[in-house]
């Protein structure tokens, strides 16, 4: 059987939708809001470890009660949390600028360093 030339044949269509900008961030603050206002919000000085290790971070969870699932968010480079947090199930890990409404709903707890909740707030205020 030969193709229709005719072009009355199916068309593949695109029905995705881009949300605006000013939607998905007053989607952030009103998540973020409601962590605050739950008190799941926690914010480090530093999130710094002198050891890549697993157990450095679990201990470090443990003693900000940050147990079941926990979103770090932390600003700039920072091998020894990356390496030390990559492991542990249920701890994600991100920068500010890829702070996500899901990723913010999906976790129990937040932790955040000061440099990392200071650009975030930064980025929110516009």
């Amino acid at each position: 059987m030969a193709a229709r030339r005719d072009g009355h044949g199916p068309h593949p269509r695109d029905y995705s939708y881009k949300l605006p900008r000013k939607m998905l961030l007053g989607a952030l603050r009103s998540a973020l809001s409601a962590k605050l206002r739950d008190g799941e919000i926690k914010v480090v000085s530093a999130l710094a470890f002198a050891e890549p290790k697993t157990k450095a971070v679990r201990a470090a969870l443990d003693r900000l009660e940050a147990t079941k699932t926990v979103l770090l968010v932390d600003q700039g480079e920072n091998r020894n949390l990356e390496m030390g947090a990559r492991n542990l199930q249920g701890v994600t890990l991100v920068a500010p600028k890829d702070v996500t409404t899901y990723a913010l709903l999906k976790h129990e707890r937040v932790l955040l360093s000061e440099a990392a909740a200071k650009k975030l707030s930064e980025a929110l205020a516009l």
